[in-house]
């Protein structure tokens, strides 16, 4: 699956962990290109990451908090149409903004990194 160049701008700009992008990554590489959802259930994310439940439970709660996936039925997740391109399981589905980051919550040490991805992002575009 490829995404757009615009939408990897935005994930840079999503505050989630590194647990919250790997979660990510493997529903990605899950996903249905027909619905955008993807089929995993805790135990086999846990054991595709090698991650422990809490870590996991983590990742998913950032990724719905901030939009970009959210949980369907035990063991089905959504991702946001943004992320693959338009497929939703339901055409009458809300569909969740998704909530950059905001750097006023952050340390010193992420405004700083912050900074910089913003800085680059200028470059490159």
């Amino acid at each position: 699956m490829a995404i757009p160049r615009e939408v990897l701008r935005l994930l840079a700009l999503v505050d989630i962990s590194s647990a919250g992008r790997r979660v990510l990554d493997v529903l990605l590489s899950l996903s249905n290109p027909d619905n955008g959802t993807a089929e995993i259930s805790q135990n086999e994310m846990c054991a595709e990451l090698g991650s422990s439940k809490p870590t996991v439970n983590r990742g998913f709660k950032e990724l719905r908090e901030c939009g970009l996936a959210w949980g369907l039925e035990d063991g089905r997740y959504q991702l946001h149409p943004l992320l693959t391109g338009g497929a939703v399981s339901s055409p009458v589905m809300q569909i969740p903004e998704i909530k950059a980051a905001d750097p006023a919550r952050f340390t010193a040490r992420r405004r700083a990194r912050y900074a910089a991805q913003v800085a680059n992002l200028a470059l490159t575009g």
